[in-house]
């Protein structure tokens, strides 16, 4: 095939900042560009990098208006305030379909001008970190394809187009083949990336390549690993287009821990810590939890994010998600609800167990969020937060619950009344609607006998910006005034980091039976997270452990959804059965109590409640993943003979 040798390449949407201490890493400010000038200088190559990097698929991009948002409430980990239903049961197969073949062309294309029409302003250092960077690019479009898709044609050449495109018809890959060849072209480039200098977080680096092979080995790893489960579920293709066989894993699982290790050889990243302090220490541990999630300078845990800036290159994440107290449209703010499904993952601080959270007396409950007179019987808290005391400091990092504050101010989380009776039990009230909630009129459908019934922030079935589930998101919100404007937060969205490293390297060496090394890996994030008496012993370690371990540490970074896939396990968590808890989401709602001239007066209870739908309180969504997800439907091309359809399909 000839290879295109005039190319125009648009650059005007570009949805990337490129911050670096090295002058020749920035852009040319231009629109369009032919090959020549294109290829002139290093900042015209940066330019059509930056085209490039803007294109990779992330599902949650927090430039996002919203859309992108959404896919952090389809699964277990949230929900989109009182809008779940639309987004749980509307996903199948094509649900993160991936195919962009046309952006491998450009890569390929970018590649070939790289090596062939480099001008002479360009240093061979220059020319060495570019064309690793553009490898890198790629490889992480490989990356995309493999885990949507199974396996891929591997296409390192940029083809004219044609009109006969059986010229152009190639196989699949085998799917292990695919992760070989990420993993040998990020060993290929890595020591080019070093190029780039210390202070680079936001383009490739070596640090993101060897985060890259980590997590791709260890997800090639856990494929082979889970080989009898895949033969169970009918995942394996005969072709192999589809499937890793059983006796592969260990060697992936090695080429993870080589990574790891290779990563921590550089010096260059580690966990962001605080020293011991015998005051407040948990709720210390908790702020700097959510510091790393801030922002990137005094932050040795990121190792490579997509930039925002505020103005040219908006964030909506904070725009959507900070509570309502803060909200600057009436359509926005508090959008994203942690489920009571991932707060009861926390375990407790003390004691290393993994006890979820019972607000009743005796066996757990379930409840509608309806009003009325309930037979159970509740536990007694004297303040809201003490339903989560002595929990894991990260849920307190994570989520914003009833007691919490945000930016110096105490949030206003009440679902209503529990009017005690005169038999002892609790009569539940909720305010009439969201409207008299805002406007506080005391003499108002808000209050009873003047006490006010429902609090700003929620929790409320039938408005959509306020919390539904009890809880609001604290990871990525930024505390920074004026960040809550439409667009106007400059928190960096994290794509690799050092804490996910440590947990991939401790998953692959207990899969290898090497536990003294995946209990030093795991033991390090704990505690960061909860201090040394957080650390794990190794008769505590298990499977269960790291795969919670990772909820927990993980939570709201788009690794769920993929580790359930992996583990293979996605189908049975998530399946679309009314009957199966652990597809149900959850909320956990408080009350107030009433009852003047009772000991509990002013005291606080709390219902665990199913997530109902705003217009329908009879309608309980589960969460549907299904066997004919674990793959996206493939690409049939007309005319091609090489096609197949992927399993179950």
């Amino acid at each position: 095939m000839i290879m295109k040798k005039n190319i125009l390449l648009i650059l005007a949407a570009m949805a990337i900042v490129f911050s670096s201490c090295e002058d020749w890493l920035s852009q040319e400010d231009a629109n369009a560009l032919s090959t020549s000038q294109a290829y002139s200088s290093a900042e015209a190559i940066s330019s059509v990098a930056a085209n490039l990097y803007s294109r990779l698929r992330y599902e949650q991009d927090f430039g996002s208006a919203g859309a992108d948002l959404n896919d952090l409430c389809r699964w277990d980990e949230a929900t989109n305030n009182s809008g779940y239903w639309g987004w749980a049961g509307n996903v199948n197969r094509d649900y993160r379909r991936y195919y962009d073949y046309g952006l491998v062309r450009d890569a390929n294309l970018h590649i070939d001008g790289l090596t062939n029409s480099t001008g002479g302003k360009v240093s061979e250092d220059q020319k060495r970190y570019l064309l690793a960077e553009a490898r890198y690019i790629r490889a992480y479009i490989y990356f995309t394809l493999v885990t949507r898709m199974g396996g891929v044609p591997i296409i390192e050449e940029a083809f004219d187009y044609t009109e006969t495109p059986i010229d152009l018809a190639r196989p699949r890959n085998k799917e292990a083949e695919v992760y070989d060849y990420i993993i040998s072209e990020l060993d290929d480039i890595a020591n080019d990336l070093d190029l780039a200098g210390a202070g680079v977080r936001t383009r490739a680096n070596k640090g993101a390549a060897l985060a890259l092979k980590c997590r791709t080995a260890l997800y090639a790893g856990s494929l082979a690993y889970n080989y009898d489960k895949n033969v169970a579920k009918n995942l394996n293709l005969p072709s192999g287009a589809t499937g890793i066989p059983k006796d592969r894993a260990n060697d992936y699982f090695q080429k993870c821990i080589d990574a790891y290790q290779a990563l921590k050889g550089t010096g260059k990243f580690s966990l962001k810590k605080i020293a011991p302090d015998p005051t407040d220490y948990a709720a210390k541990l908790a702020t700097n939890y959510a510091s790393i999630f801030l922002g990137v300078a005094g932050n040795p845990e990121i190792i490579f994010c997509r930039a925002y800036d505020g103005s040219n290159f908006q964030n909506n994440y904070t725009f959507l998600n900070v509570p309502v107290k803060f909200a600057t449209d009436s359509k926005a703010g508090a959008c994203l609800n942690p489920s009571f499904n991932q707060v009861s993952a926390y375990e407790k601080l003390s004691t290393r167990e993994m006890d979820p959270i019972n607000p009743y007396k005796g066996a757990v409950q379930v409840e509608t969020m309806a009003d009325g007179i309930s037979d159970y019987s509740y536990n007694v808290y004297n303040n809201p937060e003490d339903i989560f005391a002595d929990r894991d400091p990260r849920l307190a990092g994570t989520i914003l619950y009833p007691g919490s504050s945000f930016r110096g101010t105490a949030l206003d989380f009440q679902a209503g009344l529990a009017i005690k009776q005169a038999s002892g039990k609790y009569e539940f009230r909720t305010a009439a609607n969201i409207d008299v909630v805002r406007t506080d009129d005391k003499a108002g459908a808000n209050y009873y006998n003047n006490e006010r019934i429902t609090g700003l922030e929620g929790p409320y079935r039938e408005s959509v910006y306020a919390s539904h589930s009890g809880f609001l998101v604290r990871k990525f919100t930024d505390l920074t005034g004026g960040s809550e404007g439409a667009g106007a937060s400059a928190v960096p969205y994290t794509i690799f980091r050092y804490g996910e490293v440590l947990l991939n390297a401790a998953e692959a060496a207990f899969c290898m039976g090497q536990k003294s090394l995946a209990l030093e890996c795991i033991n390090e994030i704990r505690e960061r997270a909860g201090g040394a008496a957080f650390k794990l012993t190794e008769a505590e370690l298990d499977m269960k452990r790291i795969m919670n371990e990772r909820r927990v540490e993980l939570a709201y970074e788009d690794h769920r959804y993929n580790d359930l896939k992996r583990w293979r396990l996605a189908d049975e968590v998530w399946a679309n059965d009314v009957t199966n808890q652990t597809s149900i989401l959850k909320g956990l709602w408080p009350y107030k109590i009433y009852a003047p001239g009772d000991a509990d007066h002013g005291k606080w209870v709390y219902r665990q409640v199913y997530i109902q739908h705003r217009g329908d309180a009879s309608k309980v969504t589960p969460i549907n993943f299904d066997i004919t997800m674990y793959y996206g439907t493939y690409e049939m091309n007309l005319g091609n003979p090489y096609v197949e359809k992927n399993p179950n399909h």
